[in-house]
């Protein structure tokens, strides 16, 4: 296998010790990786600590041999850096802002007035029907509460009547029992954002007797304005950047925090010059008349916005060398961390690279298992395994209600977190293998899942492992989230399901169609099953060189209809799913998969898919050495692709690049 040892030597960038001399073969290189939109979000999220998801406002993601995070089709655009510069601003207030504390502010009443009324014993007394209105300006959102003490002057049958509005809001009618010697609190606690905002009580139903004079009055003492309610004045995530205190720190406890804040937001540390650069900006705001935050947010929006943040650099010392040279340890622990967390390296990731200690081979294949176990390996099931086994697609597939009546939401979501187990079980250390994601004996149901496959047992709403019992279940082919999103909105597409499988899991894509070609007549569709469809297809010439491969593959997994139920007859006649693949011949969908899963392809595909993926690159011609080693160690290693994730890792073409000789690449 074609995978570098560890000598005494430097790296090539004086990090420590670096990989050995490399096998020859060109490692090939990689274009300049701007983070895609699951990696930006993953980013700031640890890099901040934010719960914002800007990405979601970023244009769509190129795709490329089934991935978004090929380097090659990470475009950028005028509107996408407006976007950045946003998304800079959004967080780094998110960051550095701080809450107001929570404050208490009474306004007496006979000092606001009233439409009508007039001042009488401390209160203002609200002799007719009308109001009393204070405004005040909330500096941040949160919960409030409204207080108003007030009492009534009592006449005829009933007590005086209040309503409290605040803003559009209006709570009440609320009756007023109180009398000047006992007076009575009212109290509404609601959500307000930021901003100016109006509290008015209205009196609502006066009342005077022209023969005995009574009359009914409302006297309103005060009104009362708390919040936010437990606001502290703190913000956690400010902690987390601002190490020290520049109001007391000065210049030195600045520089700190930028040399602090860039090494993680860049992946790297610092020049000199960089940090010069950035303490400017904040002695900038300051200069202006700006405060310490500002300062320190004008410092987060350039980082953010800068390409060593927005983009993957490796500087490459020999740029138009063609021979390979090692990664900087830096550089390799930014590959690492966005194959297997698609986010930056953590802190012990960015120590063992300060250190070179990343560079050497058992310290690189354990930093592997440490990933993998950490809960941020579930970007990889999100998404590696999500591209790859068409889990995402399962949130744009529209099944007609029609022709599948029992598709619903919860069924939807429970075939997305039951493919996503069984690929996570696939990472734990002795977990399942390649062949056990087709072959599995067991599943990940739910009591909604379980009730759609016929698997007996008592469930609930959260997925557990079961075993699949006398249920045709088990491996990915045969879950509804697969079946669902390679089929129709109205019925089950055997095209489809045979295309995905020669494309993504033997990586043998059909060409594609002819021109010209049209879909089945609709009649044609009502009266008779797929297979009865496709024999008529294949008898033109044209389409048999094509669909005599993939036909057999997806009718291979005609018992299972549009959203993954079972069933024995389609349109009357029973299912027949037998077939003939490479001289090969089944019976059932069992013996199909069975038959699949022996395939050496499935094998030197996902040992090509986890390359391409991890690299960010498609594979070359020259890399067919590196993956028929990889795959032959894959193999060795009983298919683990927990295994294979550390075979890549410790590949050439992961730790290695080449330049771009001067006149043209190679």
């Amino acid at each position: 296998m074609a995978v570098a040892g560890c000598t005494g030597q430097l790296g090539d960038n004086g990090e420590g010790p670096g990989p050995g001399t490399p096998s020859g073969e060109d490692p090939g290189r990689v274009t300049i990786h701007r983070l895609n939109r699951a990696e930006y979000d993953n980013t700031v999220r640890d890099l901040l600590g934010t719960g914002l998801r800007p990405a979601v406002d970023f244009p769509t993601d190129d795709h490329a041999y089934g991935f978004d995070n090929l380097a090659d089709t990470l475009t950028i655009s005028p509107l996408q850096l407006e976007l950045y510069e946003r998304a800079a601003e959004l967080l780094a207030d998110d960051v550095l802002t701080v809450g107001a504390l929570s404050e208490l502010d009474r306004y007496e009443a006979e000092e606001v007035g009233g439409t009508v009324g007039v001042e009488s014993g401390g209160a203002w007394n609200l002799f007719s029907n009308g109001d009393v209105t204070v405004t005040q300006t909330l500096a941040s959102a949160g919960t409030y509460r409204v207080r108003v003490r007030a009492w009534q002057q009592a006449a005829g049958p009933d007590a005086a009547q209040l309503s409290i509005m605040v803003g559009a809001a209006t709570f009440g009618p609320f009756d007023v029992t109180g009398t000047e010697a006992t007076p009575q609190i009212l109290e509404q606690e609601l959500e307000l954002d930021a901003g100016t905002t109006s509290f008015m009580v209205s009196f609502l139903n006066d009342y005077y007797d022209d023969v005995t004079g009574e009359d009914r009055n409302l006297l309103v003492d005060w009104i009362e304005v708390e919040g936010p309610i437990g606001a502290t004045g703190d913000n956690p995530l400010r902690e987390g950047l601002v190490i020290c205190e520049p109001a007391t720190g000065g210049a030195e406890c600045v520089r700190d925090i930028v040399e602090s804040f860039g090494r993680r937001a860049f992946r790297r540390p610092l020049e000199e010059t960089e940090i010069d650069g950035l303490v400017a900006l904040y002695d900038l705001a300051i200069s202006q008349g700006d405060d310490e935050t500002e300062g320190l947010k004008l410092i987060v929006r350039a980082v953010l916005t800068s390409p060593h943040f927005l983009f993957r650099v490796e500087i490459d010392q020999d740029p138009t060398s063609p021979a390979a040279h090692p990664l900087g340890a830096f550089e390799l622990a930014s590959r690492l961390s966005y194959f297997l967390w698609s986010s930056m390296p953590d802190d012990e990731l960015l120590e063992l690279a300060g250190s070179g200690a990343l560079l050497e081979d058992d310290v690189l294949a354990a930093q592997v298992g440490r990933m993998l176990d950490d809960p941020r390996s579930a970007a990889l099931v999100d998404n590696f395994a999500g591209q790859w086994l068409f889990v995402r697609a399962l949130a744009d597939s529209s099944p007609t209600y029609t022709a599948f009546p029992t598709f619903d939401e919860p069924l939807r979501e429970a075939m997305r977190l039951e493919t996503n187990l069984l690929f996570a079980e696939t990472l734990q250390e002795g977990g399942a293998s390649l062949e056990d994601l087709l072959l599995a004996d067991y599943v990940f149901v739910n009591d909604r899942l379980a009730e759609h496959y016929g698997i007996d047992g008592t469930f609930g709403p959260e997925l557990v492992r079961a075993p699949v019992g006398a249920a045709p279940r088990g491996g990915l082919l045969r879950q509804g989230a697969w079946l669902t999103v390679t089929s129709n909105p109205d019925r089950t597409s055997p095209v489809k399901r045979g295309k995905w499988i020669l494309e993504n899991l033997l990586c043998d894509a059909p060409p594609p169609p002819p021109a010209g070609v049209e879909g089945f007549d609709p009649a044609a569709l009502e009266a008779q099953t797929q297979k009865e469809l496709l024999a008529a297809h294949r008898a033109d010439p044209a389409c048999a060189s094509c669909h005599s491969v993939m036909d057999p593959l997806g009718l291979a997994l005609e018992n299972y209809d549009g959203i993954g139920a079972f069933r024995l007859e389609d349109k009357g006649t029973a299912v027949d799913p037998s077939g003939e693949v490479d001289g090969q011949t089944f019976q059932t969908p069992s013996e199909f998969i069975t038959m699949l899963a022996a395939d050496e392809r499935l094998s030197q595909c996902a040992v090509e898919k986890v390359f391409t993926y991890a690299l960010g690159r498609a594979p070359g011609t020259s890399d067919r050495t590196y993956l028929e080693d990889t795959d032959d160690a894959f193999r060795a290693s009983d298919l683990s692709l927990r295994e294979l994730m550390k075979l890549v890792v410790l590949s050439e073409p992961f730790r290695y690049r080449r330049g771009e000789p001067e006149g043209g690449s190679l």
